[in-house]
């Protein structure tokens, strides 16, 4: 719940903070965590149009590991310096856009973080532990220098989270 409420005040921020560059001034290349973002995009996309059980079964499958080239316009890719060069305009969009992306994600985390107790209680430890190895992979390919600070705090928030789980199975 904490880490919902620093996530929630740091968009609030970045929402309302600016400076005078433009959208033009952005830069162009892709991060690392961009790159993560498309395989994201698959069980994300399943889980904004409700389909929960695909989304957990995507984010189960992806390989973290991986770097496709990211869909260009990826708000959770955005660097500081990209997002600050948008228009005060575009920048309040992309904070809603962004924050939307992250409560997704957040929801989805969540979800496979569930399944993954789920199939502990039931006394399968190796898929539990596919589900909690999963969220710490997604949650390190979030944590990069590359984006903007709430993308790694989700991150490192979801890193968290299958730590805590894997120590509850002994891993």
């Amino acid at each position: 719940m904490k880490v919902a409420m620093i996530i929630g005040v740091m968009a609030a921020v970045i929402m309302f903070t600016g400076c005078n560059k433009t959208a033009s001034s952005a830069g162009s290349a892709t991060s690392p965590t961009a790159q993560a973002d498309a395989i994201l995009q698959p069980a994300l996309t399943a889980w904004q149009q409700g389909d929960k059980a695909t989304a957990v079964s995507s984010f189960l499958t992806a390989d973290w590991s991986t770097r496709p080239s990211l869909v260009a316009g990826s708000t959770l890719s955005l660097s500081k310096d990209r997002f600050y060069a948008f228009s005060d305009a575009d920048r309040r969009a992309k904070s809603i856009e962004m924050t939307a992306q992250l409560q997704a994600l957040r929801n989805l985390s969540t979800a496979v973080e569930e399944a993954g107790r789920d199939a502990a209680s039931k006394g399968d430890i190796a898929q539990a532990r596919k589900y909690f190895t999963s969220l710490k992979r997604c949650g390190m390919a979030l944590d990069s220098p590359d984006v903007m600070q709430i993308v790694q705090l989700t991150g490192k928030a979801i890193v968290k989270t299958a730590d805590k789980e894997m120590a509850k199975i002994g891993q």
